[in-house]
């Protein structure tokens, strides 16, 4: 038997929250969960940023824009140890009010793919990066937005966006 490192040990164990949260959502709130999801993700990136800025030091500036939100925890994230690299994300601002976000190797493929597999649309996809991004945008910016899913692939690129509401 092969031992997980304590770093891939850490990624499963959230992994498998996250997931189990999320069908959790479904159970009870059918194919579109949003609403129990959205604030999942706030009290999530509420959290992180309050751990990483109390706990242990960590300066949490504050954003004045969409854009400059999803840049700002993305590279939180980095230095948080959540995300790896910046290459994992493009964003795009569309317009002040709509920025564009595609996530490369997504951890959550998976799970978007069992979805669609049982009949879910694109639609119906409640994201965990990209919903996390627009809790980001809440706490950092204090814009309040809405998200949405439009596309992934099998090489683990999921594409969407963040729009001002």
């Amino acid at each position: 038997m092969d031992i997980i490192d304590r770093e891939e040990a850490g990624w499963l164990v959230a992994l498998s929250w996250l997931s189990a949260l999320e069908e959790t959502a479904r159970d009870f709130h059918g194919t579109r969960p949003r609403v129990f999801s959205e604030r999942a993700y706030e009290h999530a990136v509420q959290y992180y940023l309050h751990l990483l800025g109390d706990e242990y030091g960590m300066q949490i500036n504050k954003s004045d824009s969409i854009r400059s939100a999803v840049e700002n925890y993305i590279q939180i994230g980095i230095a948080g140890g959540l995300f790896r690299d910046a290459s994992h994300f493009e964003v795009v601002e569309v317009n002040p009010s709509h920025v564009q976000i595609t996530v490369h190797d997504c951890v959550y493929l998976k799970s978007c793919q069992s979805l669609i597999e049982e009949g879910f649309s694109i639609r119906d996809l409640t994201c965990a990066r990209i919903g996390a991004f627009r809790a980001a945008v809440k706490s950092l910016a204090n814009i309040d937005c809405d998200y949405q899913v439009k596309s992934f692939n099998i090489d683990g690129d999921c594409k969407g966006y963040i729009e001002r509401v």
